[in-house]
């Protein structure tokens, strides 16, 4: 088990994605700005719902929402991972994270579609 965890968060062989840049300045800072600000804005989003959920105490399925937003901080997480892989190249802590990214959002895309129809049914404005 120890072994594993030390394989989880070491670099073992590889190289930093860096290298696959060949640390041209221009590439490296164009992906280090881009998933910096993808990263914040997958943070800020999460929380907008959960402002708007705390303030509309009459929504039916705000559980969605927080799903929504768990969704989307995961991925925010893995565009950490693209900063830190740049120089660091622990790739097997970098893939699990998608993988729980992958997990967070394919339960939402499932749950959703089970969501629909239960959101369709509601009355509208103008019907209430």
């Amino acid at each position: 088990m120890q072994e594993m965890w030390k394989t989880f968060f070491s670099s073992g062989s590889f190289i930093p994605h860096g290298h696959c840049y060949l640390w041209h300045t221009p590439l490296v800072w164009l992906h280090v700005a881009s998933d910096s600000i993808i990263a914040l804005a997958y943070f800020s989003i999460p929380i907008t719902l959960v402002y708007f959920i705390s303030k509309r105490e009459d929504l039916p399925f705000n559980w969605i929402f927080a799903l929504f937003g768990a969704f989307i901080v995961a991925c925010g997480i893995t565009h950490l991972f693209e900063l830190w892989t740049l120089w660091h190249p622990t790739y097997w802590l970098s893939g699990t994270m998608k993988a729980i990214t992958a997990l967070f959002s394919f339960a939402t895309a499932i749950l959703l579609l089970d969501l629909i129809p239960q959101a369709l049914a509601l009355p509208s404005p103008a019907q209430l």
